[in-house]
């Protein structure tokens, strides 16, 4: 599905690396890391311990179909984006060759799931590393962030997660010692997701032939490199996105900054996710979920399972379990749980 794009946006740096043209690359063009785990064995050691996570049947609406979920919590730090911390951090640290590893300096702006993964590696690795969060960032991200030694600039919440990303692109630009980790647009994120989370889904799968696969949208990596991974083997599979219903998937608009469930979102002005944005034509459609639903959802879900997920988590599952009802009993449906929330979340769902 194409979706115009109405970009005016007065922010965009010249040749706007949110927009350029993506192309993805097969993984084994990209994810060769055996010199970096030779030079850092704590990156060896991070991804051998990275994913084979669970896909777990969860509860579906009555008389739908099944719904798998890959549990995402089950990684080194809690979060799929432990394997986009873990590609982004090795190719960064392949490109940097033998130097000493104190000498490179990683700028990384994040919605904050990112931002804890690559904090470890830089502690375990010796790199520095500096986020760009937003000010509603939860205090327990900020808190172990210091306490990992990284740097911290807080932009304000008002303008979106667009104005994250663009004020690390000014950052760069003033401050050229700081190599700027662009994950929107590098070509290991979908690689990453591909090769791994897809790859386990298609063992964990079996016979089972899904239906439909859908996952919320932060970059795309995740949703892009598993949908990759699903074609090879089941061409006629539906893909579907879930976004915040305030900050849906090539938002026209301005960004307004109205909070959104964790991690995903539109960027407003049109501006589509480049990995997605070339992938277009694949997906069907797009789901959208406001935040109370979202919370709300995460405190059924518990209810249900006695299992934490996240916000983003539980509107995949809100956005699966719509999807299910249209299908019958014998079908399946995938998604993904990216994490299981963090304890601000929880307190405030009185959990």
């Amino acid at each position: 599905m194409t979706v115009p794009s109405t970009n005016t946006d007065p922010t965009a740096p010249p040749d706007d690396q949110l927009q350029r043209p993506f192309t993805a690359l097969e993984p084994e063009d990209v994810l060769d890391f055996a010199d970096v785990h030779k030079r850092y064995p704590a990156m060896a050691d991070f991804h051998a311990r990275l994913g084979g996570t669970s896909l777990r049947e969860v509860p579906s609406e009555p008389g739908g179909a099944r719904i798998l979920a890959k549990c995402e919590w089950e990684n080194p730090n809690g979060s799929v984006k432990d394997r986009t911390a873990y590609a982004l951090m090795a190719d960064a640290l392949r490109t940097h060759g033998d130097r000493p590893p104190e000498e490179l300096r990683l700028l990384v702006y994040s919605g904050g799931k990112l931002a804890s993964a690559m904090s470890l590696l830089g502690q375990r690795t010796g790199v520095r590393t500096r986020f760009v969060l937003m000010s509603s960032s939860p205090p327990s991200l900020l808190e172990k962030l210091r306490e990992r030694g990284a740097e911290v600039d807080l932009v304000p919440a008002e303008g979106g997660f667009l104005q994250t990303i663009r004020a690390s692109q000014r950052i760069a630009a003033a401050e050229p010692d700081w190599t700027l980790v662009f994950q929107h647009n590098n070509p290991v994120n979908v690689a990453i997701h591909q090769r791994t989370t897809g790859g386990e889904i298609l063992s964990d799968l079996g016979d089972a032939r899904p239906a439909a696969w859908l996952a919320s949208i932060g970059s795309g990596g995740t949703f892009v490199g598993v949908l990759r991974a699903l074609l090879g083997r089941f061409p006629d599979i539906r893909a579907i996105g879930v976004t915040p219903q305030e900050a849906p998937y090539a938002n026209p608009g301005r960004p307004g900054g109205k909070p959104t469930y964790e991690g995903s979102g539109g960027h407003g002005y049109g501006i589509r996710q480049p990995f997605v944005k070339a992938h277009d034509d694949l997906v069907e459609g797009h789901r959208h979920v406001t935040l109370p639903r979202a919370l709300r959802g995460m405190g059924e879900f518990f209810d249900l399972t006695g299992l934490r997920i996240g916000s983003s988590a539980a509107a995949n599952w809100l956005a699966a379990k719509e999807v299910a009802a249209e299908l019958p009993p014998d079908a399946v449906v995938v998604t993904v749980f990216a994490c299981a929330g963090n304890p601000e979340q929880w307190s405030e769902l009185g959990r």
